[in-house]
C-alpha cells in the first residue's frame, strides 16, 4: 500500500516538473514568435584565433596641479570627470595686486621710452634759437657795461666820480661776461647734441621697466592654472574663495593619451602571442566600443603564486571612449587571422554542450537548425557545416 503511495507521488512531481518545463518553452517560444528579431545574413569574413585575458588600464601620467603662490581661488572651472584640453584654464586666482603692478610697469616703460626717443632726437630748432638769442642779449648787456665802466673810469681819473661808483662799474662788466660766457655755453651744448652716456643710460632705464613688465606677466601666469596637457580631471581638493599657498595639490589630472592596459596571461597561454602582435580591448564600461591594442611588452617575470606573465599593451589610434586609471577590460590576444571563413555572431548561436543551434529564418517564420561551429573570437563563430553564405538568422 506504501509502496503505491510512494509511487503516485513520484508520478505526480514527475508531471508537474514536465508541465512546468512545458509552460517554460511556450512562454519562451511566445517571446521569440512576437518580440521585433535582430537578424545576421550568413557571410565569409575574417575570424581571429588567440587566447582571451582580462587586464587592467592604467594611466601612465598622472599629474598634480598646484599652487605657486599665496592667494585666493576666484574661479574652479572644472569638475571631476571633465575631459581638458592642453592648455585649458583650470582655476583661476585673485591677481587684482599683480594686475595693478602689472599696469602700473607698463606706464613706466611708456615714459621711458618716450624720454629716450626725446634724447635721440636732440634739441629742438626752437630751443637753439632762444639760446642763440641769450647770447646775443648777454653780449649786448657786456657791451653796455664796457661802456659805462670806461665813462666811470674817465670820471674817477679826473675825481669827479663817487669813490663806489667804479667798484659798482668793475661789478656789472664782471657779470655781464659771466652771463655772456654762460649763454655761450648753454648754446654750444645745445649744437652739440645729446651726449652718448645720456642715450645709454635712459636705454638702460627703458630695459629696466620692461624687465618689471615680464616679471609682472609672468607672475600673472602662476594665477592662472592649464592643463599642461590633455586628461581627465580625477579629483579636485579646492573651492572658490580659499586661500591656497604654494605647494597645495588642488586637481588631479589624468593623462588619457598616455593610456597602458596590463594583462595578465597564464605562462602556459604565451606560445605565439609577440611583441606587435594586434589585439582587441573591450572595456566593461563601453561593451558596444570594441578597441585595437598592439601588444608592447612582455615583461620577463612570473607571478610565483598566480603563473601569470604580465603584457603590457598600447592602444592604436584614436579610441573615441576614455579609458580611466584602474578599469577592467577584457583583451583578446590575437595569434592568427583567418580569413573566408562561414561565420555568424556569437549572440546567434545556443550551445548545449557539444551540440549547437541557430534560429533560421523560413519563409516568414524561424525554425531550429543544428550546425557545427568550429572556432569563435569572442564576436564571432565559426560555422563548418548546416548553413551556407546568405542564410538569415535570428540573433536575439
Amino acid at each position: 500500500m506504501v509502496s503505491k503511495v510512494c509511487g503516485t507521488v513520484l508520478r505526480l512531481v514527475l508531471l508537474a516538473v514536465v508541465l512546468t518545463a512545458a509552460g517554460g518553452m511556450l512562454w519562451w517560444w511566445h517571446q521569440f514568435r512576437t518580440g521585433k528579431p535582430r537578424v545576421h545574413t550568413v557571410s565569409q569574413g575574417e575570424l581571429l584565433s588567440g587566447v582571451t585575458v582580462s587586464g587592467t588600464v592604467r594611466n601612465q601620467q598622472k599629474t598634480s596641479v598646484t599652487a605657486e603662490i599665496v592667494a585666493a581661488v576666484r574661479r574652479v572651472v572644472v569638475t571631476e570627470g571633465k575631459i581638458v584640453e592642453e592648455g585649458e584654464l583650470l582655476i583661476e586666482l585673485d591677481d587684482r595686486v599683480v594686475a595693478a603692478e602689472h599696469a602700473k610697469g607698463l606706464a613706466r616703460v611708456e615714459l621711458a621710452q618716450q624720454y629716450l626717443v626725446e634724447l635721440k632726437a636732440g634739441p629742438r630748432k626752437e630751443e637753439i634759437a632762444q639760446a642763440r638769442e641769450a647770447v646775443n642779449a648777454a653780449d649786448s648787456e657786456l657791451e653796455y657795461a664796457k661802456s659805462n665802466h670806461r665813462k666811470v673810469q674817465q670820471l674817477a681819473d679826473r675825481g669827479v666820480a663817487a669813490p663806489g661808483e667804479l667798484s659798482l662799474a668793475d661789478k656789472g662788466l664782471k657779470v655781464a661776461r659771466a652771463k655772456l660766457k654762460a649763454a655761450q655755453a648753454g648754446l654750444e651744448l645745445l649744437l652739440a647734441g645729446t651726449r652718448a652716456e645720456q642715450i645709454a643710460r635712459a636705454e638702460a632705464e627703458v630695459r629696466l621697466a620692461q624687465a618689471e613688465v615680464q616679471r609682472c606677466q609672468a607672475l600673472r601666469g602662476k594665477y592662472r592654472l592649464c592643463a599642461p596637457h590633455r586628461g581627465i580631471v580625477t579629483a579636485r581638493y579646492v573651492h572658490v574663495g580659499e586661500v591656497v599657498s604654494p605647494g597645495r595639490v588642488l586637481l588631479h589630472l589624468n593623462n588619457v593619451d598616455q593610456t597602458e592596459i596590463r594583462a595578465q596571461v597564464q605562462e602556459t597561454q604565451l606560445a605565439g602571442i609577440q611583441p606587435g602582435h594586434e589585439a582587441r580591448v573591450l572595456a566593461d564600461a563601453y561593451p558596444d566600443h570594441p578597441l585595437v591594442a598592439r601588444v608592447e611588452r612582455i615583461l620577463p617575470r612570473v607571478d610565483p603564486e598566480s603563473g601569470t606573465v604580465t603584457v603590457l599593451l598600447r592602444l592604436q589610434g584614436p579610441s573615441g571612449v576614455v579609458l580611466m586609471d584602474g578599469m577592467a577590460v577584457d583583451i583578446a590576444l590575437i595569434r592568427e587571422r583567418r580569413g573566408g571563413v562561414v561565420r555568424v555572431p556569437v549572440e546567434a548561436v545556443r550551445r548545449d554542450g557539444d551540440r549547437a543551434q541557430v534560429w533560421l529564418r523560413n519563409g516568414r517564420q524561424f525554425v531550429p537548425k543544428r550546425i557545427r561551429i568550429g572556432a569563435d573570437d569572442g564576436q564571432w563563430v565559426e560555422v563548418r557545416s548546416g548553413l551556407s553564405v546568405g542564410d538569415v538568422v535570428r540573433v536575439n
